[in-house]
């Protein structure tokens, strides 16, 4: 758990300090409809629902309560501040393996959701850089293990009843990752691990990568995912 707070604060940091140095009306080329200052609120609010989840320790029911009117612009960067300064003190307070509601079902703990908040904060980490026209790839250990915990998360949305079996291949990482039945006919994706979890998050489009097969196959299985 500690691993997972430290990247959370260490992120979250970055995107503060870059957002209260910017102007937050610029707009954020991976987010079409956010302003940086939309990114930081957006971010804000969800470390605040994970926050409040996690300090009802009970893994059936969603804890959801007002986050309040959406702070003016001079003082977005110190309420984002403080939801980071909740998220991580209540990862703290409830441990690794406490129950924890959680969108997408099993396990429904708080080191799940700590790690799918470390993911959440990676992507809008590289969202904010992007905004300010820095293009830097997700770390890789990040990134791997940001593909497998994306395809957990979304497992109930990929479909399973098409005629191709989907390998997601790491070129710096050696990762190898399955989607779909085995014994079909294979396709095969390969990139970098950032450039594959930007893919998967709808940051990347397909038609950069290697692929091998057919890449509408691939096309429908991304579509299938909500990324909303």
């Amino acid at each position: 758990m500690a691993k997972w707070i430290e990247v959370i604060e260490s992120y979250s940091d970055d995107i503060a300090t870059r957002a209260a140095a910017a102007d937050l009306t610029l707009p954020v080329p991976s987010c079409p409809e956010w302003t940086l200052g939309d990114l930081v609120f957006h971010l804000g609010t969800v470390q605040r629902f994970w926050a409040l989840n996690l300090l009802g320790r009970d893994a059936s029911t969603r804890t959801v309560s007002p986050i309040g009117d959406d702070p003016a612009d001079d003082v977005l960067v110190e309420w984002f501040r403080t939801g980071t300064a909740s998220l991580g003190s209540a990862l703290h307070e409830v441990g690794d393996d406490s129950p924890c509601w959680t969108w997408w079902g099993e396990p429904r703990t708080s080191g799940a959701a700590a790690r799918h908040q470390v993911h959440e904060v990676a992507i809008h980490n590289w969202d904010t850089k992007l905004a300010l026209g820095i293009e830097r790839p997700l770390a890789s250990a990040i990134a791997h293990d940001g593909i497998s915990e994306f395809l957990e998360v979304h497992r109930a949305e990929i479909p399973t009843d098409g005629d191709s079996s989907i390998t997601l291949r790491s070129t710096n990482t050696n990762g190898i990752w399955h989607i779909g039945p085995e014994g079909r006919t294979p396709v095969t994706v390969t990139g970098s691990a950032s450039q594959l979890v930007l893919m998967l998050n709808g940051r990347v489009p397909l038609s950069v990568f290697s692929v091998e097969g057919s890449p509408d196959a691939v096309q429908s299985v991304l579509d299938a995912i909500d990324l909303s």
